[in-house]
């Protein structure tokens, strides 16, 4: 364990230097730090930057990849205090201090897209980039979260970091930012693999405390199984192993998916992962660990990557995995978890079903908006996930009804004013236009309003839109929508029209074809947002097959 591990003392400017990057593994769950965490932390800094002493915050834990580190442990931490000196920085009025702050955020060069410290994964690392890392977004407050408690939580602590500090001098502000930079102690812990990084992660927080939902599991299920000790030793090593590649909270989190999908509703805990699971499983718990946990570690891996294996539709389906993964809640993963576990390995069969799903799960998105109704509908794919003759029946599980398609057709033409949301369309969206790719969620796109959202009095933009109640009204909808990279988002902000569409194009054709046909627009107006918002909900209502039942494929 100890082969290739480098351990140093640093502060928090050693780690947040020019040209480091961090990211969450896929299979880490998000943010989970309450607004008492965040608070306290932000009160022993302050204490500190009243004093001389400084502050040790522990170890960061790192696997070193080709072109970044993985973060095994030190997310809530480093998400945290990223937090607070977005809010620092955007509150600072001297722009050099303001560059200063940025750079333990992020690298800006002027002809590249930032390198940021530290991402999330993709579910909530776009909103902490918009809401929170980029200049200015903290204190606009213009990007809301979705319905994921770990963005709610990032909201709350940026609010309550915002009332903390706009309480504080200029001089208290200011020694804080220089506390957090110089005076902030850690032990930078680098690894070479993912084993030695998560075995340095379970040394250092599993001693002395309670054990993890698997490790309970675990322990049940061996000591219930009647293994031999050469059968309990062997699939011990095995459970590590799974433990290993899922990292413990992805590993927690796909135990939870199975045993929810066994007893049709969440049930936690080692006893009644044992009613639900085992003693529903004909050949008991040799059969779960010999055969069905590895298939599901490996379906796991497949969703939460969107990269799998299907023979000669390899691509297709992993396209369709890369857009399910856009989507801003979660629960296609349980009935994409027992299809892969079950189906007969036909590619085509694959296909059908994710691209079903796909279609399903976007129209969900926008048409089924009632928490529990939208559970009820996965919870019968999921049901029929091993039957695909039911599957794929015009009125099975995956159909969408004649007034669900009116509503996805309504809605493509309305407002999309969630920020997960108006991502997830865009980037759906450029796969279908001509010459388009299909993006996945971690492709560097973010989402520009061509007409800006807010509009001051002497914006050049109040002639073409005098009318606030239109602004209001098409800003967020998929017309005035443009694909660009963080760098020219950042630089387009509220310039004008005709400067927004030079900064487009200055470098030729824009990396997205959901900005190319902006080129040819003389001024961006009502009717031209109208118009463009009509054309590109019937490119999707073609895509989605809007006029069926189901697709055919």
């Amino acid at each position: 364990m100890t082969q290739g591990l480098r351990a140093q003392e640093s502060t928090l400017a050693d780690l947040l230097c020019s040209g480091m990057e961090m990211a969450m593994p896929p299979y880490q769950r998000s943010y989970s730090w309450e607004s008492n965490e965040a608070q306290a932390l932000l009160s022993d800094l302050q204490d500190v930057s009243e004093g001389d002493e400084k502050h040790f915050i522990g170890a960061i834990v790192l696997v070193k990849e080709a072109d970044r580190y993985l973060i095994v442990d030190g997310q809530q931490r480093l998400t945290t205090l990223t937090i607070l000196l977005s809010v620092l920085r955007d509150m600072e009025p001297d722009e050099a201090r303001r560059e200063e702050i940025h750079a333990l955020i992020a690298d800006v060069d002027g002809s590249a897209a930032p390198l940021w410290r530290i991402s999330l994964n993709h579910i909530d690392g776009p909103y902490l980039r918009e809401a929170i890392q980029t200049p200015g977004a903290s204190l606009r407050s213009d990007v809301e979260p979705n319905d994921s408690e770990s963005q709610r939580r990032m909201k709350r602590n940026l609010q309550n970091f915002i009332n903390t500090v706009r309480d504080m001098s200029p001089e208290a502000q200011r020694a804080l930012a220089e506390t957090i930079r110089n005076r902030i102690l850690l032990v930078k812990v680098v690894v070479e693999d993912w084993d030695g990084g998560y075995n340095v992660f379970r040394v250092l927080n599993t001693r002395g405390k309670s054990p993890n939902t698997h490790d309970i599991i675990k322990t049940d299920l061996l000591e219930n199984a009647n293994l031999t000790p050469e059968e309990a030793d062997k699939f011990s090593r095995e459970w590590s192993e799974h433990e290993s590649r899922l990292g413990g909270s992805g590993f927690d989190d796909l135990l939870n998916q199975i045993s929810t999908l066994y007893a049709r509703k969440a049930r936690k805990g080692a006893s009644e992962f044992r009613k639900a699971v085992i003693n529903k499983t004909s050949g008991g718990a040799r059969q779960f660990l010999s055969k069905e946990l590895p298939a599901y570690v490996d379906a796991y891996v497949t969703i939460s990557t969107g990269k799998g294996t299907f023979g000669n539709m390899t691509d297709q389906v992993n396209e369709c995995l890369n857009h399910l993964r856009l989507i801003d809640h979660q629960l296609w993963r349980a009935p994409a978890l027992k299809f892969l576990v079950n189906h007969n390995g036909s590619p085509e069969n694959a296909y059908v079903f994710f691209k079903s799903l796909e279609r399903f799960a976007f129209g969900a998105m926008m048409a089924i908006t009632d928490q529990r109704s939208r559970q009820r509908r996965y919870q019968k794919i999921a049901d029929n996930a091993d039957n695909v003759r039911a599957l794929f029946a015009e009125n099975g599980p995956l159909s969408l009804s004649r007034e669900e398609r009116r509503e996805i057709s309504n809605r493509l033409r309305s407002r999309f004013g969630a920020f997960s949301q108006r991502r997830a369309i865009a980037l759906r969206m450029n796969a279908e236009i001509e010459s388009g790719q299909a993006l996945g969620p971690g492709d560097g796109a973010t989402v520009e309003h061509v007409l800006p959202k807010n509009l001051p009095e002497e914006s050049p933009w109040k002639n073409a839109w005098p009318n606030s109640a239109v602004h209001r009204d098409l800003v967020d909808t998929i017309g005035n929508f443009a694909l660009l990279s963080s760098a020219i988002n950042q630089k387009a902000d509220n310039l004008s029209f005709n400067e927004k569409r030079d900064l487009y194009f200055a470098q030729g054709d824009p990396e997205f074809a959901l900005t190319r046909d902006i080129k040819d627009k003389v001024a961006w107006t009502p009717e031209v947002t109208r118009k463009r918002t009509e054309h590109l909900s019937t490119i999707m209502e073609n895509a989605w097959q809007l006029d069926r039942a189901m697709p055919v494929i």
